[in-house]
């Protein structure tokens, strides 16, 4: 089964406009705990992540937290738990994404310059530049994952 990652901040997540509503400079958003939890979904990627899941791939949140604010790794999950608890067991938070995967594997991710996105070692999909979950899902959909095809029962009595 083919997997796919998500990035969180700019791709699931409403980072910058939780920021502009909040008055708030990206990295002053991201100093305040419990910054996270407040934050409304990207429009659009809870139901574009269900879709995903419905479509056959094994979907994880992957998330880059910001270096050395300890309350933002819990703040990340919470949200997940809040918003998206079908994937509670399925969040990585890491500073490096080039460690996640293998060839097979999709990587959603705004900020492909950070996290060492550009190691992911499968297919980089920058969510951005006019790339949001309509096209998304699109490209997801030309690589949905084959169905096994059911094995012929033999029954033993023929």
């Amino acid at each position: 089964m083919n997997r796919v990652f998500i990035d969180m901040d700019g791709v699931t997540v409403d980072f910058e406009g939780h920021a502009k509503e909040m008055g708030l400079s990206g990295d002053e958003l991201k100093h305040l705990p419990g910054a996270y939890i407040g934050m409304k979904p990207m429009p659009g990627a809870i139901e574009a992540i269900h879709s995903i899941i419905g479509m056959g791939f094994e979907v994880w949140m992957a998330t880059k937290p910001p270096t050395g604010l300890w309350w933002a790794y819990a703040d990340k999950a919470q949200w997940v738990f809040i918003h998206l608890p079908e994937l509670k067991r399925r969040l990585i938070i890491t500073h490096d994404k080039g460690l996640l995967g293998d060839i097979n594997d999709i990587l959603i991710d705004d900020r492909p310059h950070k996290a060492n996105c550009s190691q992911f070692p499968g297919t980089l999909i920058f969510f951005g530049g006019g790339c949001g979950w309509p096209q998304v899902l699109a490209q997801l959909r030309e690589r949905k994952p084959k169905k096994a095809k059911p094995h012929a029962t033999v029954n033993a009595a023929d």
